[in-house]
């Protein structure tokens, strides 16, 4: 074989071995450090519904704020001691949302924005699967809203806002809905409104005590938005009056 022809020929092996490495890493290891190997899926379990207090007059509420979860074991820790950083990641995050459930065992967990990190993640979705997957295994009836960085990825925040409506117990809306004002007790979908996931949740009386059909507590979950553009500034968003407007009609239906 003359020099120049197996020169090629390495070069054509040495190719075909990063190629083969790379296909290795992608259909057998990358889906074990990443979140691709969760299979997406339409909600297979629903909350025991309408939420109620319990029997001594209690009702607990898990607030979790600012996961930002990115793509699991990969994405490491910020703002945390050198010597920390190697072994902290969203898995940190995951063990932690466990032991709390665990240990507080709430009635519902409320999710306040910011629940995964859009620019460390290439698959919005499967961030999100596993970010809730804690509360979606819990069983525990479960909301949230979207904070500025969710909607940094693949998905927009009407889609992130449905997509997290139909995952298992999750009482999320993408829409509010709104009493028929013709009286017949029938609701319709509110769509002329700033921002997604905006609704209210109904916590009624324990079972079989007086105030079980009553509403004893009311839960408003509001879009905040993400960025916006002020006078030629960028800035955070913030809550608009059409959606006060529509906090306040609902109020307005249980005032006594």
């Amino acid at each position: 074989m003359e020099p120049r022809t197996a020169k090629w020929w390495h070069c054509l092996l040495y190719l075909f071995s990063i190629f083969s490495i790379l296909f290795l890493f992608h259909t057998q290891i990358a889906h074990k450090l990443l979140l691709g190997h969760h299979k997406l899926h339409v909600k297979r379990s629903s909350p025991d519904l309408p939420l109620r207090f319990r029997s001594d007059g209690t009702f607990k509420i898990l607030q979790v704020a600012d996961m930002h979860y990115g793509t699991g074991v990969l994405t490491r820790c910020r703002d945390v001691l050198s010597s920390e950083f190697d072994y902290c990641s969203d898995l940190n995050t995951t063990r932690f949302l466990n032991r709390m459930i665990q240990h507080e065992k709430p009635d519902f967990i409320a999710f306040t924005g910011d629940n995964i990190f859009g620019t460390s993640t290439m698959d919005a979705a499967e961030s999100l699967l596993r970010a809730f997957g804690p509360v979606t295994e819990s069983g525990v009836p479960w909301a949230a809203v979207l904070g500025n960085h969710d909607q940094e990825s693949t998905m927009t925040r009407e889609d992130l806002m449905s997509f997290i409506s139909l995952m298992d117990y999750s009482v999320s809306q993408t829409y509010p809905s709104v009493e028929d004002l013709s009286g017949a007790g029938k609701e319709h979908i509110l769509r002329d409104i700033d921002g997604f996931g905006n609704y209210d949740l109904t916590i009624y009386g324990s079972a079989g005590s007086h105030l079980a059909n009553t509403s004893v507590l009311n839960l408003y979950f509001l879009d905040s938005g993400d960025r916006e553009v002020t006078q030629g500034a960028q800035t955070y968003g913030w809550i608009k009056e059409s959606q006060l407007q529509w906090v306040r009609g609902v109020s307005n239906r249980y005032q006594v």
